[in-house]
C-alpha cells in the first residue's frame, strides 16, 4: 500500500473519522479539461438570459437583486408531502422545485450541462441538488419508472458549485421541461434557520469526446484494464477497440520506467465486439507499472499477491461501511441518528438505530446489516498476523454489526427487521417524524441470522461471554425458525419493502441448510446435522443436472439452480442477490459432514455449477463478467413468481419480458442467454456479480480450481475499471470514478453503487453520467460482498 494512502488510513484515527474525498481522478476533475466547441446559454444572472421557470410544491422561488434565481425554505414542514403515507415510511418531507417549459427544442448538437449554484444550507452535511429533464422525442424521457432523465448532485455547501455533467446518452430530440430542485431531508442536529439556493447560470455546451455511456465498445484510445492490477498467477489482459497500425505493446516499471516486458497484440472477434487483446500473464514479478500501446499510456497498476493488490480497497470499504453507521456520529457525516425509530413487541420497545444505513436514502435493514457483519468478520480472520492494524479494526466494526444483531432480537422468534427512511430525524420520541420499525417472526430471517451467529461466534476467541451467548442465540434463533417453518412452509413472507422479499423456495432451503451446518459445527447434536442435509436434498431437487441443449454447439448448460422443483422459473437476481448462499449450503455441509454418505453428491453439485459458471462467461469476454444466466421464454406467465421477482411493475412488464428475452443470446427456442438480467424499475448488477463471484470463490476453494478463483477476481477487476467505460466504480479507487447517488450522507471514499444497468430493453451495459436510484445509489451490502470474496482470494491465493 502507498505511503500516502497510509497516513491518510493514520490521520483518520485508524478509520475512526472518515478518509478524505479523493478528486485527482474522479470523473468530474477529467470533465473540466475537455475542450469545448461551442455553448449555449438557457439562464444567465448577468446577461439576462431567462427561462420562465414556475414554483411548485413547498418554499418559495424568487429572482434576487443581482438576477439570479432563489430558491427557499424551511429546513423542516410540519407535514409529510402530498400522497405521503400517513405514517412517514419512507419519505422525506418534499422538495423545493421549479420547471421551465421548453417548445420541443432540438438539443442534439450539444452533449454537456453546466450550472453554477450556491447552496446556503445552514448545518447540512451534504447539500443536494436534483436536476430533471422531459423529452417528447423518439424517445420518451423520463421511461415509465421515472429512473431515465433524473440527475442528482451533491454539492459543497457555502460555496459557488460548478456542476458539470454529460448529456450525450441522454434523449434530447424534442425536448419539452427542464426542472431543478432540492430535498427537504429532515433536521439533522445541526441544522438551522432557512435553507437558501442560488442559481446564476445554465447552459449547454458541445464538448470534443464525450464518454461513451452505452455499450461493449469503449472510448476511442482507451485502453481497459483492471485499476488495481492483478494477482501475479491469474490471468493478465487489457485490451482496446481501435484499428491499430502496430501490434507492439510493453510494460514499464513505474519507478525507472524501464520496459520489463514486450508483447504482440491480438485480435480477437467475441460476443461482445471486436478487441486487441493484450497478454502479458507471463510478467510475474511483484511492482508497480504501466502499460504503453501506441499512442495509448494505462495509469499506474500493481502485480503482486491478493494482499497486494486489493488491500487498499478493503480499507476504502471499510471506511464506507463505517461512514454509514446509523446511531452513531460520524464526524463531517452525521451526528448521532435515527433515536426515534422505534420498534414494538409485546408491550416492549427498542430503539432501531445501530447497524449500517441500508444504501443512500438511510434505510435499515436487519439482514443487510446482519450479512455486512459476517463479511468482515470473513475478512478480519482471512489476514495474517503482519495485518493486525487492519484486522483489529475490522473486528470493531464487525462488532458494532453484532450489536445491532443482539440488539434487534426480542427473544421469542420476533425480531426488528427494517424501517423505511430517507430523511434525519430529530431523535426525540413522539415527534410527528418518528418512524416505526417493521417487526416479525420470520423463520427466513431466523434462519439466516442464526446461521450468522454460529458463524461469528466460531470466529470469536477473545470473549467467551460472547461465543457462549452466541451459541445459545444461534440454536434459539434455528429452533425459533424450525418452529415457524414447520407452521407455514416456505411461502411465509415478509412485507414488500424487505431485503428478503424475493427469497425463493430452493434459497430458502439453501440458507436453511446452511444456518443448521453453522449450528451443527457450534454444538455437535446430530439432529441439526441431519436437518442440513435434509434441507440441502431439497435445495438440490431444484438444481439443474440433466442439462440444457445448446442447438448450435450441442453444449450442455447445468449446475445452475431453479426456484423450486418444479423447475419451471429458473432462479435469477436482477437487484437482491444472494446466489452464493447455495455454495455456502454446499460447503458447509462438505466441511461439517466429510464423512456423510452424500458427499460425493454434494461434491458433484459444486463441480457442475462450477463448470456452468466456465461456460457462460465465454459469453463475456474480453470483459470478465459473469453473465446473469438463462432464461426461460414463457417464465412470465409464473404470475406469483414474476410478481415476487420485480419489484414496482404493472402489465406493461409482460411485454418488456418478451423484449428483454428476445435481446439474449438464443441457446434453443425456449431458453436465451442474458449478459444484463432481465429487469424493470429496479436495475445495478454489482450485487448480482458480486454474489455470483462469492458462488465461483466458494466453489474454487472447494475445488481447489484456479479458474474458478479468477472468476471470482473477476468481478472485482470489473467493478475496479476492466468494464466497456473504463470506470472504476469503487469511489477514490482505481481512476476515472464519479459522483454517485448518496443523497443524505455526501460522496464517501469506498462507496460502490448498486450498479451497471441496460438501457431499456437491451442486453448492453448503459451507465450514463446521471445519478439516480437503482444504479447509481451507494449499497452498503456491496461493500461486504466486495471484502467477502476478497477474504477468500486471501486464503487461498494471498500468500502465494
Amino acid at each position: 500500500m502507498k505511503p500516502s494512502m497510509k497516513r491518510k488510513i493514520t490521520q483518520t484515527g485508524i478509520i475512526h473519522r472518515p478518509l478524505p474525498i479523493e478528486t485527482e481522478y474522479s470523473l468530474e476533475t477529467l470533465a473540466k479539461k475537455k475542450q469545448i466547441l461551442s455553448s449555449r446559454k438557457l439562464f444567465s444572472s448577468k446577461q439576462k438570459v431567462c427561462l420562465d421557470f414556475e414554483h411548485q410544491g413547498v418554499g418559495d422561488f424568487t429572482i434576487s437583486d443581482q438576477g439570479e434565481i432563489k430558491l427557499s425554505s424551511p429546513v423542516v414542514m410540519p407535514h409529510w408531502p402530498a400522497g405521503a403515507p400517513d405514517d412517514g415510511d419512507y419519505t422525506n418531507f418534499g422538495n423545493v422545485l421549479i420547471s421551465a417549459t421548453l417548445e420541443n427544442e432540438d438539443w442534439s448538437d450539444f452533449n454537456r450541462m453546466r450550472i453554477q449554484v450556491f447552496p446556503d444550507f445552514p448545518g447540512v452535511t451534504n447539500p443536494y441538488l436534483m436536476i430533471s429533464f422531459k423529452n417528447e422525442g423518439t424517445v420518451k424521457v423520463p421511461d415509465i419508472y421515472g429512473r431515465e432523465g433524473v440527475h442528482g448532485v451533491n454539492l459543497i455547501n457555502h460555496e459557488w458549485n460548478d456542476v458539470i455533467f454529460e448529456i450525450e446518452g441522454l434523449p434530447r430530440d424534442r425536448m419539452t421541461e427542464i426542472s431543478i430542485s432540492y430535498y427537504l431531508n429532515g433536521p439533522e442536529r445541526l441544522t438551522a434557520g432557512t435553507m437558501e439556493l442560488y442559481i446564476n447560470e445554465i447552459k449547454l455546451e458541445q464538448i470534443i469526446e464525450p464518454e461513451v455511456s452505452k455499450g461493449w465498445v469503449p472510448q476511442d484510445n482507451t485502453l481497459i484494464y483492471s485499476h488495481n492490477g492483478y494477482s501475479k498467477d491469474m490471468p493478465k489482459v487489457a485490451f482496446c477497440a481501435n484499428q491499430l497500425d502496430t501490434s507492439t505493446f510493453t510494460i514499464h516499471e513505474k519507478q525507472t520506467n524501464n520496459v520489463v516486458f514486450t508483447g504482440k497484440s491480438y485480435q480477437n472477434k467475441t460476443e461482445t465486439g471486436n478487441f486487441f487483446i493484450l497478454d502479458f500473464s507471463e510478467l510475474q514479478i511483484i511492482g508497480e507499472y504501466y502499460l504503453k500501446l501506441a499512442d495509448m499510456q494505462s495509469e499506474i497498476f500493481q502485480i503482486g499477491t491478493s494482499e497486494v493488490v486489493w488491500e487498499s480497497s478493503i480499507w476504502k470499504s471499510l471506511n464506507f461501511i463505517f461512514c454509514e453507521r446509523c446511531g452513531c456520529p460520524i464526524y463531517g457525516k452525521h451526528t448521532t441518528c435515527h433515536a426515534d425509530i422505534i420498534a414494538e413487541h409485546d408491550e416492549k420497545q427498542l430503539s432501531f438505530n445501530g447497524g449500517w444505513h441500508d444504501a443512500g436514502d438511510v434505510s435499515q435493514q436487519l439482514v443487510q446489516t446482519a450479512e455486512v457483519t459476517m463479511a468482515l468478520y470473513e475478512m478480519a480472520t482471512s489476514l495474517s498476523e503482519k495485518d493486525e492494524m487492519l484486522k483489529m479494526r475490522l473486528l470493531e466494526e464487525g462488532e458494532w454489526g453484532l450489536d445491532f444483531i443482539l440488539k434487534t432480537r426480542f427473544g421469542d422468534g420476533f425480531r426488528a427487521t427494517s424501517a423505511g427512511m430517507t430523511r434525519w430525524t430529530d431523535g426525540l420520541v413522539g415527534g410527528m417524524d418518528d418512524a416505526i420499525a417493521r417487526v416479525h417472526n420470520h423463520a427466513y430471517e431466523n434462519f439466516y441470522c442464526a446461521g450468522i451467529e454460529a458463524y461469528i461466534g466460531s470466529k470469536i476467541t477473545d470473549n467467551l461471554t460472547m461465543k457462549n451467548h452466541l451459541l445459545r442465540i444461534a440454536e434459539e434463533d434455528l429452533l425459533f425458525a424450525i418452529e415457524e417453518l414447520e407452521k407455514h412452509g416456505t411461502g411465509q413472507k415478509p412485507i414488500f419493502w424487505e431485503h428478503t422479499y424475493q427469497t425463493s423456495e430452493s434459497l430458502y432451503y439453501a440458507t436453511a441448510s446452511w444456518a443448521a451446518s453453522m449450528v451443527y459445527e457450534l454444538t455437535n447434536k446430530e439432529k441439526y446435522a441431519e436437518k442440513a442435509a435434509n434441507w440441502l436434498d431439497l435445495m438440490l431437487e431444484a438444481q439443474e443436472k440433466t442439462g440444457i441443449k445448446d442447438n448450435k454447439t450441442d453444449e450442455l448448460y447445468k449446475g445452475f439452480f431453479y426456484r423450486d422443483k418444479s423447475r419451471n422459473v429458473i432462479q435469477h437476481f436482477n437487484h437482491q442477490a444472494r446466489e452464493h448462499l447455495y455454495l455456502m449450503a454446499l460447503e458447509a455441509a462438505l466441511n461439517s459432514q466429510p464423512e456423510h454418505t452424500e458427499k460425493q453428491t454434494w461434491l458433484q453439485s459444486v463441480e457442475i455449477y462450477g463448470d456452468y459458471l466456465k461456460k457462460v462467461t465465454r459469453f463475456t469476454k474480453p470483459y470478465p463478467l459473469i453473465p446473469a444466466g438463462l432464461y426461460k421464454k414463457d417464465e412470465y406467465l409464473d404470475e406469483a413468481s414474476f410478481h415476487l421477482q420485480h419489484l414496482l411493475i404493472d402489465e406493461r412488464a409482460i411485454e418488456e419480458y418478451q423484449l428483454q428475452f428476445e435481446q439474449g443470446i438464443k441457446i434453443n427456442e425456449e431458453i436465451a442467454l442474458r449478459k444484463f438480467p432481465i429487469w424493470f424499475s429496479f436495475r445495478g448488477n454489482n450485487a448480482i456479480l458480486l454474489s455470483a463471484g462469492k458462488a465461483a470463490s466458494i466453489a474454487g476453494k472447494v475445488l481447489k480450481d484456479k479458474e474458478l478463483l479468477n472468476i471470482a477476481e473477476g468481478q472485482l477487476q470489473w467493478v475496479i475499471g476492466m468494464n466497456p467505460f473504463g470506470q472504476s466504480m469503487m469511489h477514490g479507487e482505481g481512476y476515472r470514478y464519479a459522483q454517485q447517488y448518496s443523497v443524505l450522507n455526501g460522496e464517501i471514499t469506498g462507496e460502490i453503487p448498486v450498479g451497471m444497468e441496460t438501457f431499456r430493453n437491451e442486453d448492453a451495459p448503459y451507465w450514463p453520467e446521471f445519478n439516480n436510484a437503482t444504479y447509481k445509489e451507494v449499497w452498503v451490502g456491496n461493500a461486504g460482498k466486495w471484502m467477502s470474496i476478497v477474504a477468500d482470494l486471501y486464503k487461498i491465493t494471498g500468500k502465494s
